[in-house]
């Protein structure tokens, strides 16, 4: 006769099975009660006994930094994070830039709005995390490039738009501030300048000096044209060069006397030779030189030069055997100056001092100087053979030798 069992259901599993189980699994020694299994937490059971595991938590793969330079931020993980946080700790992002003058901050509800999420709590404690975002710029680098944050108006907190907007105007104003004190100390400059350019400043006095030979005419253009000029205006250059065009000027200084004052000096160049031209006339030279005069007879005040002259005419040089005659009557001294009555150039440019007859204008001794080196050396050597007697009875006096040869 066949006697059927009943099913058995999840609860009533035989004890001798279990024990079993526990002995082959656990290692434990069996018990009777049932409830005693509760305390296993072996996972082998668990799977043996049908009971539902938990699914895995899948898991996350790591981006690598080279492949972005934002990676994204998975929010389970973030909202992990958070939570694991003491709720007393607040924490700062920071976003950096250069060319934002000041931080701006996000208290909980601009982070919320900005993240499109709610207030995160703290799963340990349950209070409400406090995240401040700090923007010290107006760009987040992301991987393509630049993004300005206020690109996403919508999603902006007005506050920070307003703060944005406010740093703005902050900088706005302060290059107005700049534009106006560059413009305004420009115009100040610009005023003076035309100030002091008017005529309110003009030349109203000028004092010449200096000027013994200078013809008159030549002297009042250069007043003239200093008078009412604007002492700022006032080119001096050039008017030296107008006067110094003047061949008795050998040089010029003019100078103005802020506001209303201008004086002139003059160096004038001194005459001390005379020579005759093939033309008859006679050129009146200074030391360096420089006809400074031209006349129709010979002028008795000054050393005469005899030789073959250049016809030049006044502010023109002599040429260069006739500027060392010059130079040696400069460079005669006073004994020999009163025994001298020309200088003689010859042929080859070689000098000579033709002196006077005693008590006469009549040629008288040659004094031979040779070419015109050394002259002062020449010149000292015939200084010192005058004073031996009977020096003055010679007729020839050679000073290009040492020792000195002469006839008497």
């Amino acid at each position: 006769m066949n006697v059927t069992q009943p099913p058995i259901g999840d609860d009533d599993v035989p004890n001798k099975v279990l024990e079993e189980l526990m002995a082959a699994f656990g290692g434990a020694t069996p018990t009777d009660e049932i409830s005693d299994l509760a305390t296993f937490d072996d996972p082998s059971i668990d799977l043996l006994l049908d009971i539902n595991q938990p699914e895995p938590e899948p898991e996350l793969e790591a981006v690598p930094e080279a492949e972005s330079e934002t990676p994204e931020v998975d929010s389970t993980i973030a909202d992990s994070t958070i939570a694991d946080e003491p709720a007393s700790q607040r924490r700062t992002i920071v976003i950096g830039g250069d060319d934002q003058p000041d931080a701006m901050y996000l208290d909980e509800e601009g982070t919320d709005r900005l993240r499109g999420g709610p207030v995160r709590t703290s799963n340990a404690t349950g209070s409400t995390e406090r995240n401040t975002i700090l923007i010290v710029g107006d760009e987040i680098e992301g991987q393509s490039g630049g993004i300005p944050l206020a690109a996403s108006s919508a999603s902006m907190d007005p506050r920070l738009r307003a703060r944005r907007i406010a740093v703005r105007r902050e900088i706005g104003k302060r290059r107005l501030q700049w534009l106006v004190v560059v413009g305004g100390g420009l115009l100040l400059v610009a005023g003076a300048l035309t100030l002091l350019g008017s005529s309110l400043f003009s030349i109203s006095s000028v004092t010449p000096s200096g000027a013994r030979r200078i013809d008159a005419e030549t002297l009042q253009i250069a007043i003239d044209d200093l008078m009412g000029t604007p002492a700022l205006l006032v080119d001096t250059r050039a008017i030296e060069r107008k006067l110094e065009l003047s061949p008795w000027v050998q040089r010029a200084r003019v100078s103005v006397d802020f506001p209303h004052n201008a004086t002139i000096e003059l160096v004038e160049r001194v005459p001390i030779a005379t020579y005759g031209g093939s033309d008859g006339r006679f050129r009146i030279m200074a030391a360096d030189g420089i006809v400074v005069d031209v006349i129709p007879g010979r002028p008795v005040d000054f050393m005469l030069i005899r030789g073959s002259g250049l016809d030049v005419e006044a502010g023109n040089s002599a040429g260069t055997a006739f500027t060392r005659a010059s130079a040696l009557v400069e460079a005669l001294s006073p004994t020999v100056r009163s025994f001298t009555l020309l200088v003689n150039v010859g042929d080859t440019g070689d000098l000579s001092l033709i002196f006077r007859k005693a008590g006469s204008d009549k040629e008288g001794a040659t004094v031979i100087l040779g070419s015109p080196s050394d002259l002062l050396d020449k010149l000292t050597r015939l200084e010192a053979f005058l004073q031996r007697p009977g020096s003055d009875q010679c007729s020839l006096i050679n000073v290009s030798t040492s020792p000195i040869s002469h006839k008497c």
